[in-house]
C-alpha cells in the first residue's frame, strides 16, 4: 500500500459514522431562582442601635418675689422697690462701661463682678441679688449668679436650691462639667449657680488652676454673660480674697454708721490696682434726693483716706 493509500485510511477512520449524534461538551444546569429557593439564603445579622429619645429640658428654676421679700432681698414698700431700681441703675452703670470699654481704663474680666462687705451683716447678698436682677433687665447681657458665700449660702437657700450641685463640686470634682451646675430661672436673662456641698479646702479650690477653668466655662471668655458673685465678707475667711483675685471688678457694700474705717480699709489692702473697687453706701438715713449711691461709687482711695 502506497504511502497515499495509508493516509486516505487513516482520515476516514477519524471521520465520524454516518447516522451517528456529534458529541458535545455537558451543558451546565441552572435551577431558577424563585420565591421557594431565595429562603435559603443566609442573611447576616444586621446592628442596629437604639438611640435613647431626647430628654425633656429641665424646667426653669422659679424665682419667688415673695420669697425674696421674706427674705429681705426686696423692699415690701413699692415707692422704696421704685427707689431701690433707680438707684441700682445708677451703679451698675460705671461696671456696664468697663464691661463695654467704656470705662477710663482697660480692666481684666470687667464682667466678673464680686459683690461683697468687709464685714457680715452690711448688705452685700442684698446688694448682689438686686445687682443681678437689674444687670437682667439689660437686653444685651445674659446674667450668672453665683452664691459664693460657701459658709451661710443665703442665695442657695432663699431660691430653693439646697440639693443642687454647685460651685465646690464642680471646683473638688474634675469630672464634673461647670454647665451642669448652671441652674436657669424663669427671670429672663437670670442663672444661678448654688454654692454645692461645703468643702473645708474651699479657700485652696478658689486659688486653683480649675478654678480658673470653672471661670472660663462659666462664661468669663464671653462679654455677653456677666458674672455676678455673692462672696463671703473680706475680713471674715480667706477663701473670700482668694476668690476676689479672679475678679476685674469689686463692689464693696459699706453699711452707713456700722462699717469701721479701719475694717474697710484692711479690706480694700487685698485689692489689687488692676481691679476696679467701687464702694456703695447702705442703710443710709439721709433722703432720697441725698442718698445716691452713685457719690460713693468708684471712690474707695479717697475713702480709705477719710475724704468720703
Amino acid at each position: 500500500m502506497s504511502i497515499v493509500e495509508k493516509a486516505a485510511e487513516k482520515l476516514k477512520a477519524l471521520q465520524p459514522e454516518q447516522g451517528a449524534e456529534p458529541q458535545h461538551a455537558p451543558v451546565p444546569h441552572f435551577e431558577p431562582v424563585t420565591a421557594t429557593t431565595a429562603t435559603t439564603i443566609e442573611r447576616l445579622p444586621e446592628r442596629t442601635r437604639e438611640i435613647p429619645p431626647p430628654q425633656a429640658p429641665e424646667p426653669p428654676c422659679h424665682v419667688d418675689s415673695l420669697a425674696l421679700r421674706r427674705a429681705g432681698m426686696l423692699p415690701a414698700d413699692e415707692d422704696a422697690h421704685h427707689r431701690l431700681a433707680d438707684e441700682l441703675r445708677r451703679v451698675k452703670r460705671p461696671l456696664l462701661d468697663n464691661v463695654t470699654g467704656k470705662g477710663v481704663r482697660q480692666i481684666s474680666h470687667p464682667e466678673r463682678i464680686l459683690v461683697s462687705s468687709a464685714a457680715p451683716s452690711e448688705g452685700k447678698t442684698f446688694t448682689a441679688v438686686n445687682l443681678a436682677l437689674s444687670l437682667a433687665k439689660d437686653p444685651d447681657f445674659e446674667v450668672l449668679l453665683v452664691d459664693g458665700d460657701v459658709p451661710k449660702g443665703d442665695v442657695t437657700r432663699i431660691l430653693g436650691l439646697e440639693r443642687r450641685p454647685g460651685l465646690m463640686d464642680v471646683l473638688a470634682d474634675d469630672s464634673r462639667r461647670p454647665a451642669d451646675v448652671i441652674v436657669r430661672t424663669d427671670v429672663q436673662n437670670l442663672l444661678v449657680v448654688p454654692t454645692g456641698e461645703k468643702n473645708a479646702l474651699a479657700a485652696e479650690l478658689f486659688g486653683s488652676l480649675r478654678m480658673q477653668y470653672v471661670l472660663q466655662e462659666f462664661g468669663g471668655r464671653s462679654r455677653r454673660r456677666l458674672l455676678v458673685f455673692d462672696s463671703s465678707p473680706l475680713l471674715a475667711i480667706s477663701e473670700s480674697q482668694a476668690l476676689a483675685s479672679h475678679m476685674g471688678q469689686v463692689v464693696v457694700v459699706v453699711a452707713a454708721g456700722r462699717t469701721h474705717r479701719s475694717a474697710l480699709g484692711s479690706a480694700l489692702q487685698g485689692m489689687s490696682d488692676s481691679q476696679y473697687v467701687g464702694l456703695i453706701l447702705n442703710m443710709s438715713r439721709l433722703s432720697a434726693s441725698e442718698n445716691h449711691y452713685d457719690r460713693y461709687y468708684g471712690r474707695y482711695s479717697r475713702a480709705y483716706q477719710g475724704e468720703a
